[in-house]
């Protein structure tokens, strides 16, 4: 019987490839806008008036007018705490 030869891998490297092609799913990026918003801005949003498109990584939120104005005004740092939390591939890009 042969030895097998080779390096020893880490852990990490086993999971790089699922760290790529995986992306979070719809509801999970609901989810993390809820809580970042509330944490940014203190109010909380139902998840029926949040959209997510996963194709073109964009929210769409249908809130009241001020609301909806301190989120556009909020929305690179709200956008930068979204990437913190679910990492640059599975973040949205935009929110409307």
């Amino acid at each position: 019987m042969r030895k097998k030869e080779g390096s020893i891998k880490k852990i990490s490297d086993l999971f790089e490839t699922y760290k790529v092609r995986l992306k979070a799913p719809q509801g999970t990026v609901v989810d993390c806008f809820r809580e970042v918003v509330e944490d940014v801005i203190g109010l909380p949003i139902r998840k029926e008036s949040i959209k997510y498109t996963v194709y073109t990584k964009t929210l769409s939120v249908q809130v009241q007018g001020p609301l909806k104005s301190e989120i556009r005004l909020r929305k690179a740092e709200i956008l930068a705490h979204m990437k913190g939390r679910l990492g640059e591939q599975s973040a949205p890009s935009d929110i409307i």
